[in-house]
């Protein structure tokens, strides 16, 4: 969730980047098509943040939360290393009870290596590379656990 949260509200991405994985690109093409046509101004520098759309943290965090969230969400630079870098987050088993914590720790593990075993193949060129990328991605681990911290604070207005 948190690796989704931060794709999202990644402050390198306008609104076009950010909606496509929900809505599909031909219907942000429409949208898009569709608030031109009624002259909605400053479309190309529009940006969903965070904070449009859940409570801010204190200054502090939200700056912490920005940090995260950009070099998380921009991490990835394929669609196979986000799916990868994905299941080492979702088998985290650290922030959850487990009956068989042995055995996610084991499926995270694979998915851990076949993530260094693509950025070897992928880098194969440039090694130092490939294993900064591999400890960027595994540092992403603690990254998520940090937005999680910053985000489950924040208590909801009620309406």
């Amino acid at each position: 969730v948190e690796m989704q949260i931060c794709t999202f509200f990644n402050p390198d991405l306008m609104w076009r980047e950010q909606f496509v994985p929900l809505m599909g690109q031909e219907e942000v093409d429409k949208l898009d098509k569709k608030l031109k046509s009624l002259n909605v101004a400053g479309l190309d520098d529009l940006q969903v943040q965070y904070s449009h759309m859940f409570n801010q943290p204190d200054l502090q965090d939200y700056k912490q939360l920005q940090e995260a969230v950009k070099e998380v969400g921009g991490w990835a630079q394929d669609a196979c290393e986000y799916v990868l870098l994905s299941m080492v987050l979702l088998f985290c088993p650290d922030m959850i009870d487990l009956l068989e914590r042995r055995r996610v720790e084991e499926i995270q593990l694979k998915f851990a290596i076949l993530l260094q075993k693509y950025l070897n193949q992928k880098h194969q060129t440039e090694p130092r590379v490939s294993v900064s990328r591999f400890a960027g991605g595994l540092n992403l681990v603690t990254k998520c656990k940090e937005v999680h911290r910053m985000v489950a604070v924040v208590p909801m207005e009620e309406n």
